[in-house]
C-alpha cells in the first residue's frame, strides 16, 4: 500500500514521497527498499541506506541531510504490531473443514474455524471469530470464548494428574470438571490444560500462553497474563491478572501469585508471591536478593579459602 494509506490507518504523519508504493515491513538487520523498517534506535537508522522507509521518531528524519521516505511516530516500538498487522495475512476462511472431528454434542459459532485433523469433542463451545488450528483437541467440556487461536498440537481437556496413593496402590482420582477459556486468549503449539478435577480449570481473557507449556488441573489464571515456554503451572494454583511467566519457570500446586508479577526464566515458585514482585531463583524470592546470592555464591571458593587461613592463625595464637 501507499505510505498516504498506512499513514491514514495509523493515524500518523507522512515524511517524503506519499505515494511511495511498501509492499511489507522488513526487520532492519535486512532491510529491503520495497520494504519499510519500524526503527526506535537512533544508532540504527543511521546504519540505514537513504532509500529505506522507516517509521520513526520526527527527530530522527531531522537528523538526516536528505529527506527520507516514512511515517513519524513518536513511539514506534509501540506500533509495531499495528504495522505488521497491515501486511499479514487474514484467514477469512470459516467453518468446520471436512477432514475435523466435532463432536454432535458441541457447539462451534459458524463464525469460528475448526481445521483439518482437529478434534472437538463432547460438551465443548467454540467462540465466534476462535481458529483451532490442525491436530489441536478439545477434549471434553472445554469452553472457549470469542477470537482466541488455539495453535496445532494443543491439547485441552485431557484428564488432571490426580492419584491417590492405598494399600493396594496408586488409585486414579475421576476428573469431572472442564475448561473455561476467555476472550482473546492464545495458546500455543503442543501446550497442554487439564480439566478440573470437579470445578473448571480456568485462563482469563487476553492471556497468551506460548508452546510447551503445562497447565495442571483447577489452576485459575488470570486476564492478560503471559506464560512463556516450557513452563509448569501445578494444580490449583491461581495466578492473577497480569502475571508474567518466563520461560521453563515452575510453580507448584496450591500457591497463589499476586497481580503484575514477573516470574524470572528457570525459577522454582514453592510459596505464595504478593502481588508486584519481581522474583526469581530456587525457591524463588525478591529478585535483588537473588542476585546479590548469586555474586557471594561464585565468591564462596575464595571466602572458604580465607575462613581456613584465620582458622589456622587462631589456632597458632592460642598455643
Amino acid at each position: 500500500m501507499k505510505l498516504s494509506e498506512m499513514a491514514k490507518r495509523l493515524s500518523l504523519k507522512v515524511s517524503g514521497n506519499p505515494e511511495r508504493e511498501i509492499l511489507g515491513v522488513a526487520s532492519p538487520e535486512d532491510p529491503n527498499p520495497s520494504h519499510i523498517c519500524v526503527v526506535w534506535d537512533r544508532g540504527v537508522i543511521r546504519k540505514l541506506d537513504p532509500s529505506i522507509a522507516v517509521i520513526a521518531k520526527e527527530e530522527y528524519f531531522s537528523d538526516e541531510a536528505s529527506q527520507r521516505d516514512g511515517l513519524i511516530c513518536e513511539n514506534a516500538r509501540a506500533r509495531l504490531g499495528e504495522v505488521l498487522a497491515l501486511f499479514a495475512e487474514e484467514l477469512s476462511v470459516t467453518g468446520i473443514d471436512p477432514k475435523a472431528e466435532v463432536s454432535p454434542s458441541a457447539k462451534v459459532s459458524p463464525k469460528a474455524r475448526v481445521s483439518a485433523f482437529a478434534y472437538v469433542g463432547e460438551g465443548c463451545e467454540v467462540g465466534e471469530g476462535t481458529v483451532i488450528e490442525p491436530h489441536a483437541v478439545l477434549v471434553r467440556n472445554v469452553h472457549v470464548g470469542r477470537n482466541c487461536l488455539i495453535h496445532s498440537g494443543a491439547v485441552i481437556g485431557a484428564d488432571g494428574f490426580g492419584f491417590e496413593r492405598t494399600p493396594d496402590g496408586l488409585v486414579k482420582i475421576p476428573q469431572v470438571g472442564g475448561v473455561k477459556i476467555g476472550d482473546d486468549v492464545e495458546i500455543g503449539a503442543c501446550t497442554t490444560i487439564d480439566r478440573g478435577t470437579m470445578s473448571d480449570t480456568e485462563i482469563g481473557s487476553g492471556t497468551k500462553i506460548d508452546n510447551q507449556v503445562q497447565v495442571g488441573h483447577n489452576v485459575k489464571i488470570g486476564r492478560n497474563c503471559i506464560i512463556c515456554s516450557m513452563s509448569g503451572i501445578a494444580g490449583s494454583s491461581i495466578l492473577e491478572d497480569n502475571v508474567t511467566v518466563a520461560v521453563q519457570a515452575g510453580i507448584t500446586d496450591h500457591v497463589r501469585i499476586g497481580a503484575n508479577t514477573v516470574i524470572a526464566g528457570r525459577s522454582g515458585i514453592t510459596n505464595d508471591v504478593p502481588a508486584n514482585s519481581i522474583v526469581s531463583g530456587f525457591p524463588a524470592r525478591n529478585h535483588n536478593d537473588a542476585k546479590r546470592a548469586l555474586v557471594l555464591a561464585a565468591d564462596l571458593p575464595l571466602l572458604v579459602k580465607r575462613i581456613h587461613v584465620l582458622e589456622k592463625k587462631v589456632n597458632e595464637l592460642q598455643k
